[in-house]
């Protein structure tokens, strides 16, 4: 069953001469199964009673997808018959929608449930079959998701969650886009983030791909570490790290104008150590840059300098001097420059030169999170995603 077979089949009652009345018919079907969380389609004698009253008979409930009062009493039997009774159900929200939250919220829970568990699926009709007064009800959907997620709300099971996820992936409504990309920066649940992909993927680009490294380093703290030749082992133990037992932390950025979501996974000797996310709600970041190209440019030159000619007027030293320790100390400003050097071509001149970045998110509280070797060009295109006023 396709979403254009329960659209047609939607069109096709709404010119029905007895819409109405079959809509009452579905309203009360669906409504007692999701109260009483099963449907009994053995039991048609409460539904020949209701139709009984409201004088229809099976002539008047023919459609060109099957019959409505037969499907309402036994179920659907083909495709056709299911996209009626999506239809049917979508019909009955729209000629009684909710009012109020109260009303949304437990109809919401309604339509969760029987779009899981019965034929009663109007979640692709609800922006056709509400208009404009579907956002409310989106937002309801949206909320219900988002507290199974967080199991907060044990009357509905991962399975509604995944297909609200879906449905609000895939509508139309801008509020149904919205709870998506906010739910899917939230998701704690993997298969819901991957439904709710599909909606941050229609607003290209949000995804960033690159690798997870340290933030960068103030010129003070980089000085210490490189004169102190701390620079050279870490860049030494990095190294090793990398070449001989292939350690990798590749990560991927979500950016919306709800936030940033950066998940990574740690990799040693090809296979996955662990699986992390960090997720910054728009409101708790404090900044999100990227740094220019060939960054600190001038300070690495600068420190570089220092350490060769310190090297350099050492030696000149020590041969004068011809002691035994000063030779220690030229050996040590050796390793310095060694790793001021090591410094300024991993984190500066080698990004710089293939149009990567490192793009930084500080938030109000917690650490910065960094990551590396991104496209400096769609880094700019992304961020500007941040830069937009919350709608």
């Amino acid at each position: 069953m396709t979403k254009d077979a329960e659209l047609r089949a939607f069109e096709a009652l709404a010119a029905h001469p007895r819409l109405s009345d079959l809509a009452a018919l579905a309203r009360t079907v669906a409504t007692a199964a999701a109260t009483d969380r099963k449907i009994e389609w053995a039991a048609p004698d409460k539904v020949k009673a209701q139709a009984d009253e409201l004088k229809i008979t099976a002539d008047d409930a023919a459609t060109s997808f099957g019959n409505a009062l037969a499907i309402l009493e036994r179920g659907p039997e083909d495709d056709a018959e299911r996209a009626l009774a999506a239809a049917l159900w979508a019909h009955a929200l729209a000629e009684s929608p909710p009012k109020g939250r109260d009303d949304e919220d437990r109809i919401a829970n309604d339509i969760l449930w029987l779009a899981t568990n019965t034929p009663f699926d109007a979640l692709a009709l609800l922006d056709r079959a509400l208009g404009d007064g579907a956002g409310d009800l989106w937002d309801a959907l949206g909320d219900r998701v988002r507290r199974i997620d967080q199991r907060k709300l044990p009357t509905l099971g991962r399975g509604e969650a995944l297909v609200g996820a879906h449905a609000l992936a895939m509508s139309t409504s801008k509020v149904a886009a919205k709870q998506a990309v906010s739910l899917a920066l939230e998701a704690r649940d993997p298969a819901l983030a991957r439904a709710l992909a599909v909606a941050v993927a229609k607003s290209e680009p949000t995804s960033l791909k690159g690798e997870l490294a340290t933030a960068p380093r103030g010129p003070v703290l980089t000085t210490v570490l490189g004169l102190t030749g701390l620079l050279f082992a870490i860049h030494a133990v990095s190294l090793f790290m990398r070449v001989a037992l292939a350690f990798r932390r590749p990560a991927e950025i979500l950016l919306s104008d709800e936030g940033v979501r950066v998940t990574w996974r740690t990799e040693l000797l090809g296979r996955t150590l662990k699986n992390r996310d960090v997720v910054i709600k728009r409101e708790a970041l404090v900044r999100a840059t990227r740094e220019v190209r060939y960054p600190r440019v001038a300070f690495y030159a600068g420190l570089l300098a220092l350490a060769v000619g310190s090297y350099i007027g050492m030696a000149f030293l020590v041969d004068g001097i011809r002691a035994a320790s000063p030779s220690l100390l030229v050996a040590g400003i050796a390793i310095a420059a060694v790793g001021i050097g090591l410094d300024f071509a991993f984190a500066s001149l080698a990004p710089g030169s293939a149009g990567r970045c490192r793009v930084v998110f500080m938030p109000r509280r917690g650490a910065q999170v960094c990551v590396a070797g991104v496209d400096a060009k769609r880094a700019d295109s992304a961020l500007g995603i941040l830069r937009k006023p919350a709608t």
